[in-house]
């Protein structure tokens, strides 16, 4: 069963020219899992990374959010 992926943020990484590895690095993370985790709509990060996504991938905080927006 292929597993269904968060477009609106990998549109965001794509556009950003970034890969998950990439912007795990920048969040400081040790690995991608967490980022490949939001982009399997498994998890979804904390309000702290969110702010901190806004910056890395220049958009707007309602663009953040609808990346999320339907992680239950």
């Amino acid at each position: 069963m292929e597993m269904e992926k968060n477009e609106k943020l990998q549109y965001l990484l794509n556009l950003n020219d970034l890969t998950a590895y990439k912007v795990a690095q920048k969040l400081g993370y040790k690995d991608s899992s967490r980022v490949y985790k939001w982009l399997y709509k498994k998890a979804e990060p904390n309000a702290q990374t969110m702010l901190m996504l806004m910056k890395i991938l220049n958009c707007s905080a309602e663009e953040i959010l609808n990346c999320f927006a339907h992680i239950k």
